[in-house]
């Protein structure tokens, strides 16, 4: 048995280095290093380049395993504790949600979302994280959506994933110089007017 130890103390290392790349690579994305070289990867991570490659194959790699690694730290983004809450606190909870992740992680998101045209993981990866927010989107507003035909209820789905997208921050953001409160505001008082005339009529919207 002791002849293992040297193995499994061999692999605990290489494990702990592989995690500081995908993390080092994750915060100077945060950062703004977005896509950051590999060299700057490897002095933040504390290791020599050799490693990295060892550990990864090549920089796409490293981009999906760090974008895989968002999904797992960052899962308590995509939970619904409020399914049963009143509408307005439901409302305010979601762009809440949406605004903390496009301030933790938008960067990497939108690294993802560039990658994700010629890197076919980085596109799987990309399309489990939308799939996430619309089933969070389904699960936060299910008791308004639930008496809907399927029609009107994936038009609402739809509508109120793409107002609180990470995409329509960036607009916001970048275009028009609203800071993270002020998106959170104008989202809020875009979703009350949106919301509550469509869930009072009975007609069907146009298709």
């Amino acid at each position: 048995m002791d002849s293992d130890k040297p193995i499994d103390g061999r692999r605990a290392r290489r494990e702990k280095s592989r995690q500081a790349v995908i993390e080092a690579m994750f915060d100077l994305v945060q950062e703004g290093k977005a896509p950051p070289e590999v060299e700057d990867v490897a002095e933040r991570a504390g290791v020599s380049v050799s490693s990295v490659f060892r550990n990864f194959d090549g920089i796409g790699d490293l981009q999906h395993q760090a974008l895989v690694w968002f999904q797992q730290r960052y899962l308590h983004l995509f939970e619904v504790n409020d399914a049963d809450e009143p509408l307005a606190d439901r409302l305010r909870s979601h762009v809440q949600s949406r605004v903390t992740m496009a301030d933790e992680v938008g960067p990497l998101l939108r690294l993802a979302r560039a990658r994700a045209v010629d890197h076919e993981k980085m596109a799987e990866s990309t399309a489990t994280v939308r799939g996430r927010m619309a089933d969070q989107t389904r699960q936060r507003f299910a008791n308004e959506i639930r008496p809907m035909s399927p029609t009107k209820a994936a038009n609402l789905t739809a509508l109120i994933d793409a107002t609180t997208s990470l995409e329509a921050y960036e607009v916001m953001a970048a275009a028009h110089a609203r800071t993270g409160r002020q998106i959170a505001t104008a989202w809020i008082d875009a979703l009350e007017a949106v919301l509550v005339p469509w869930l009072i009529t009975k007609t069907e919207p146009p298709s």
